[in-house]
């Protein structure tokens, strides 16, 4: 007899699921508190941004908690326990039938090892009971070399697939990803081994088997000719197929399945601290009810370790509402722009410091240099160091504002860069003795006198400052 066949024959005479437990709290998107801007600003226009700001913050709150990006956002279900399977495994095991190379051991269920032409399976004994859930699995695929294989799968079957009541235990392996090729229903595949060399793997893809004959596919082309492709009708931006890279990582993959109206929806989270995106979704013409979890993987002559850390599964309502993968996919893409804009917002906040403290410095040295009777020539050179940096750091912060799209700040500052442009062009830029002395006004050409000139954009630094930390923070 199979080493881990049970008396127990009969899905009906397996002991009865447990009472599911508390439901756990969702995981719902939460805005940091943030307090409001200190009011006892000088300035009226810095009032006026100091008083609008917290509305600001508020909108923003309202924003991210109004808009369902996130497929944890939902998650206050219970999670069913005769479906699942947690860590310690091998205590979590009473509801579940493994053959093949697969071992179940404490921290996981090894279904094959880094050893060639390997098959093992994990098979859930009792039947989904209704038509929308979704299973939630962590795993890793891992091995010495830098390519390995072949790959996995995660199946929802017929219960005529139940190698229990087959003669022979292993009955539910065989080449189709450790899975027998006349199954019946559908597999969501792992293809880690690149066949074809066209450099897409490793790749996630759905094979649909109703009517349990014998699937024959081509494996030499990855499959890309046998995949179903049954998009939702719906959908924004369908796909049927994803890449990623999910061998050696540090942390398990995490993969949700969620089928809900008859649609497959499948997020995927690599603990690259990205959160869920978007993979696939397919749709089909049935539901799953009564049909049975699954997993299988099988190794070639190259090799991985597969191993299921856990898997957690939770029924979901009729009355659920489909969740919008384009919103998803597009807060990833933004995600993915706003990795590179992050550091350029970091860099544009630091460059706005210094061209403050700056500032602050020149302002402060001829006050004290005024008060102290010092001539208006020495004024005037010892001053003249502060011109350059002050000119660089300004136009730095304005261009990096351009490339950010940040159009309020750039407009806000664009009057002095025009005033800068047209000062070197007219070699105004350094201080002469006219510019800093009591007869400024008179003797100089600009409307307004070296102080009050330095007053006013020391006005216009700090707006910008307070709109860079607002957008930073946002």
């Amino acid at each position: 007899p199979h080493p881990n066949l049970r008396p127990a024959l009969h899905p009906r005479t397996l002991p009865p699921p447990p009472p599911p437990p508390f439901p756990s709290p969702s995981r719902r998107l939460s805005v940091p508190r943030r307090s409001p801007t200190p009011q006892n600003l000088t300035s009226p226009l810095l009032e006026m941004l100091s008083s609008i700001t917290p509305a600001l913050f508020c909108l923003l709150a309202t924003t991210a908690r109004g808009v369902n990006v996130d497929p944890d956002y939902h998650r206050d279900l219970p999670t069913e326990p005769h479906h699942s399977m947690n860590q310690p495994m091998d205590q979590s095991r009473v509801y579940w039938f493994w053959g093949g190379s697969a071992v179940v051991a404490k921290r996981s269920v090894r279904l094959t090892p880094a050893t060639a032409e390997r098959r093992g399976f994990l098979w859930n004994d009792y039947p989904l009971e209704t038509a929308n859930w979704e299973v939630e699995f962590d795993f890793k695929a891992h091995s010495k070399p830098h390519f390995g294989g072949d790959g996995f799968g995660f199946w929802i079957l017929d219960s005529t697939n139940d190698p229990i009541l087959k003669k022979e235990p292993d009955s539910l392996t065989g080449p189709l990803f450790g899975m027998k090729e006349d199954f019946q229903g559908v597999g969501l595949i792992f293809d880690t081994y690149d066949n074809d060399g066209d450099r897409k793997n490793p790749s996630i893809f759905t094979l649909e088997n109703r009517d349990g004959k014998k699937f024959i596919g081509n494996h030499d082309n990855d499959y890309m000719n046998d995949m179903y492709k049954k998009t939702p009708e719906s959908a924004k931006d369908p796909q049927f197929t994803c890449q990623l890279d999910y061998r050696n990582t540090k942390q398990p993959v995490r993969i949700l399945v969620r089928f809900l109206h008859k649609i497959m929806h499948v997020y995927v989270d690599s603990g690259d601290d990205q959160g869920w995106r978007v993979c696939l979704a397919v749709e089909f013409e049935k539901d799953f009810f009564n049909h049975h979890i699954a997993f299988t993987a099988i190794t070639g002559q190259v090799a991985d370790v597969h191993e299921i850390t856990s898997v957690s599964t939770r029924y979901l309502e009729e009355s659920e509402k489909d969740f919008d993968d384009f919103l998803l996919q597009h807060a990833e893409n933004n995600s993915k722009r706003s990795s590179w804009g992050q550091l350029l917002w970091i860099v544009c906040m630091l460059v706005g410091l210094g061209l403050n403290v700056l500032t602050g410095m020149e302002i402060y040295k001829y006050l004290d240099y005024s008060s102290s009777g010092i001539n208006s020539t020495l004024i005037a050179d010892n001053l003249k160091i502060f011109a350059w940096p002050h000119t660089i750091l300004h136009f730095t912060m304005t261009g990096i504002l351009l490339l950010l799209g940040a159009w309020f700040g750039f407009v806000l500052n664009l009057p002095i860069v025009a005033y800068k442009v047209w000062a070197i062009q007219k070699n105004k830029l350094l201080l002469d003795a006219n510019s800093v002395g009591a007869e400024a006004k008179i003797h100089s050409s600009n409307i307004l006198s070296y102080p009050n000139r330095m007053y006013v954009m020391m006005g216009f630094y700090a707006v910008s400052q307070i709109y860079i930390l607002m957008r930073l923070s946002s």
